[in-house]
């Protein structure tokens, strides 16, 4: 869905008739960008119109909040404006999803706000919940970009609200990610199906792994990907206690890393198990091979390995 321009009435309008659509996502405005678009508008003025819709005496933004938010602040009277007819409640906020999904503009989690919305929205068109694939042809949003929105979604109010803190400072000095958040609860929600028992308190064991994140016990959000690795130790026949008690630990207030939880537990299985599937494709390779397929590299290379795995198999028995 995008705008229809062709019945719109573009006019020049006053900038303080206008206001903000209450659907609109969007909720940051960091103020660098802001003065660069200020410092733009008030040199060459507003080159692309706005979108609005007429309600009683004002009229409702539909794209362009950050051009009138300048504006404003640049005491314009009037600004170009597209004035088209209002819609109904879920076009409306369909068409806010479908112009972040062109420009890619907005924060994930001012999406994931007004996600909820939409779907019951759409709920109540389709008399029935909408599918995945549904909501992303609606919204112009990818799939996986939906998952991503369901797990800020799904974080308590407090976590939300620090996070939102954390979007509205300029983007070097965030801390808390919306990628960290994303990473941490996919891991929590794995350990939680896999280890139920080890997860005592969701919410400690979030302001554990937050507070270790800040003081860089935690080096990097990616190390999230290894709590479902341990979780899972059963799968590559590593000691399920051992992984139990590692990630007991990492949940605890200390300076134990997830990175040494699964140095600790699981990271030799994985390594054994990695050397199994390459050598059993290297195997794979080697039976397509013919004797015109080696040059003298190749075969320098099989005779050396051949001589280390006689060494190696002669050791082991």
């Amino acid at each position: 869905m995008q705008i229809d321009a062709t019945n719109a009435d573009l006019r020049e309008i006053p900038v303080e008739k206008i206001e903000r659509n209450p659907e609109n996502p969007r909720l940051v405005f960091r103020p660098a960008e802001m003065e660069t678009l200020q410092e733009s508008i008030s040199q060459h003025g507003v080159q692309v119109p706005i979108s609005v819709f007429r309600k009683e005496k004002t009229f409702i933004l539909i794209d362009g909040e950050r051009r009138w938010r300048c504006c404003l602040k640049l005491n314009r009277k009037t600004i170009p404006a597209l004035i088209q007819e209002e819609p109904d409640p879920l076009t409306n906020l369909l068409l806010m999803f479908n112009i972040h999904a062109l420009r890619e503009q907005w924060d994930l989690m001012t999406i994931a706000v007004k996600l909820p919305k939409v779907v019951e929205l759409l709920a109540k068109r389709l008399r029935k919940p909408p599918t995945e694939e549904q909501i992303s042809k609606e919204t112009g949003l990818r799939r996986g970009v939906i998952r991503r929105c369901k797990l800020l979604i799904d974080l308590p109010e407090r976590y939300r609200k620090e996070l939102l803190g954390e979007l509205n400072k300029p983007k070097s000095q965030q801390k808390l990610t919306e990628d960290f958040f994303i990473e941490m609860e996919r891991a929590l929600k794995t350990v939680e199906r896999a280890m139920p028992t080890v997860i005592d308190n969701k919410n400690r064991v979030r302001n554990v792994l937050i507070a270790k994140y800040k003081d860089n016990t935690i080096k990097d959000i990616t190390d999230f990907r290894y709590l479902p690795m341990i979780a899972r130790a059963e799968r590559v026949q590593a000691d399920r206690g051992a992984a139990t008690r590692s990630l007991t630990r990492v949940f605890d207030q200390n300076s134990y890393s997830i990175a040494q939880a699964y140095e600790d537990s699981v990271s030799d299985a994985y390594s054994e198990r990695d050397l199994i599937v390459r050598t059993s494709q290297f195997l794979e390779r080697l039976d397509a091979l013919t004797e015109r397929d080696l040059d003298d590299e190749l075969r320098g290379l099989l005779e050396a390995l051949f001589a280390r795995l006689s060494r190696l198999l002669g050791k082991s028995r």
